[in-house]
């Protein structure tokens, strides 16, 4: 990764921050993380929502509080949900000397603190000002922020229902509870009335609220490759449901998403220092693309280049079915449903580059020569119907989720995976230990001809 233009004074300085070489130099800045829509104990908040790994990374050394609050059966602006996120944060500020913090909040964490900066008066159930607090914010990093609310709560308020929204993203909706009050305060008509009204304090195209200096960390698409790595970091599900959404335009009426929440929603206002096209909403909580290191150095107040000049790592580029069933290693294995001995053609280097559509390539890699992956075009062999003798079907969609890792789906749409409340993905690898059931175009040496098998692969 490229971090800055002149790599002299400036990078010793920035190691000097990030590496704390005083340690007290910090020891009183502090960082709270702030979850979005659920009801989460501070437990459940630590270990499910962000993760003890990412949390480590976003605070860069530095005392920190999770919050737990009601984040779905409470609105953004009501006492129930800004309150306690007041209540946590005064005993510990003075249990630890606090004297400035970072607030790091994602998704609809961004709502109670807009509330907070903009009602720095209110008082909570336990009878702290937010004032208290809010003295003592120094910077708020919203990542993945909600702030003119998302069509998805739009649908789900009004159908009642995901339709065919994949169940990893229920949780986002706090599980499920979809006319819940805090789904209901991100329909975009509220969320239009909050933001004319002062409800919520952030007005177009600010970069401060409250005299707080405010950044955005979003994704503005969900990365399309769902064989990539980069669809895997965070849990690869979720990406299949994020996908799903973005596909049908549920994300965003008319901009890019992060799957959940639309360019224009999180984009409203604030300094975007993050605006990353691999980066959905699920990972932008889990520090995905090295999006926490980055959160890191502006929580240190380091330098950060600009989202234009971030550079990465190269992604492995080994797929999905590859990693399940092996796709690219060739060999004699047993057909499940016929019992014949079959061979696996496998993919080499050579043959991503022969010219002709390798099935085996395609898989493992996404790719033959100029072929792509996904593809319902006619030179895709999945779609061949000779190539399903045994078969009465060729590659029917009613095998999604059916916990065989079937090639021909994964070549049609990219994965294979129930795309509804009964989501399952057959093409994350199992465990070692486990296995895999894996269908995809072989030799059968009994017949003598090309057949669409289902073999094992162990782990």
């Amino acid at each position: 990764m490229r971090l800055f233009p002149q790599a002299g004074l400036v990078l010793a300085a920035t190691c000097a921050v990030l590496l704390g070489a005083s340690g007290d130099a910090y020891a009183n800045a502090g960082v709270v993380f702030v979850h979005g829509t659920g009801d989460q104990s501070v437990s459940s908040a630590t270990t499910g929502y962000w993760t003890q790994k990412s949390i480590d990374t976003m605070r860069n050394g530095r005392p920190y509080l999770i919050v737990g609050y009601p984040g779905a059966s409470c609105a953004g602006f009501s006492q129930c949900s800004w309150g306690p996120i007041v209540d946590q944060i005064v005993p510990w500020m003075n249990a630890n000397g606090i004297t400035s913090m970072t607030v790091i909040t994602h998704s609809n964490g961004s709502s109670p603190l807009r509330y907070m900066l903009g009602h720095t008066g209110a008082v909570s159930a336990k009878g702290y000002t937010v004032n208290t607090v809010t003295s003592k914010i120094s910077q708020v990093i919203f990542s993945a922020p909600d702030l003119t609310g998302t069509p998805l709560a739009d649908k789900v308020t009004t159908n009642r229902s995901f339709l065919n929204i994949a169940n990893s993203v229920v949780e986002f909706f706090g599980g499920g509870s979809y006319n819940n009050p805090a789904v209901v305060q991100q329909r975009t008509d509220n969320m239009s009335v909050y933001n004319s009204n002062s409800t919520f304090a952030g007005t177009l195209g600010a970069t401060t609220v409250g005299g707080k200096p405010i950044s955005v960390v979003r994704g503005n698409r969900v990365y399309a490759n769902l064989f990539s790595s980069d669809a895997h970091c965070g849990g690869y599900l979720y990406a299949v449901g994020l996908k799903a959404a973005a596909l049908l335009g549920w994300g965003s009426f008319n901009a890019g998403t992060d799957g959940f929440i639309g360019n224009d929603s999180s984009g409203y206002f604030g300094n975007i220092i993050i605006d990353d096209g691999r980066l959905n909403h699920h990972q932008s909580r889990r520090s995905c693309h090295n999006s926490g290191n980055l959160i890191a150095q502006k929580v240190a107040s380091a330098p950060i280049p600009a989202p234009t000049s971030q550079t990465y790592a190269p992604e492995t580029t080994v797929q999905a079915a590859a990693q399940a069933c092996n796709n690219f290693h060739s060999g004699y294995a047993t057909d499940f449903m016929t019992g014949h001995t079959v061979w696996k053609y496998g993919c080499s280097s050579s043959q991503l580059s022969n010219g002709t559509p390798e099935p085996d390539c395609l898989i493992a890699y996404g790719y033959a020569s100029s072929y792509r992956v996904p593809s319902t075009a006619s030179w895709n062999p999945y779609l061949n119907p000779a190539n399903y003798p045994t078969w009465t079907e060729v590659c029917p969609d009613s095998w999604q989720g059916d916990g065989i890792c079937d090639a021909c789906l994964v070549a049609k749409y990219g994965f294979d995976a129930t795309v509804g409340s009964t989501g399952a993905d057959d093409c994350v690898q199992a465990p070692p230990g486990g296995s895999n059931w894996c269908g995809a175009l072989a030799w059968d040496t009994y017949y003598g001809l090309h057949n669409y098998t289902v073999v094992e692969a162990l782990h």
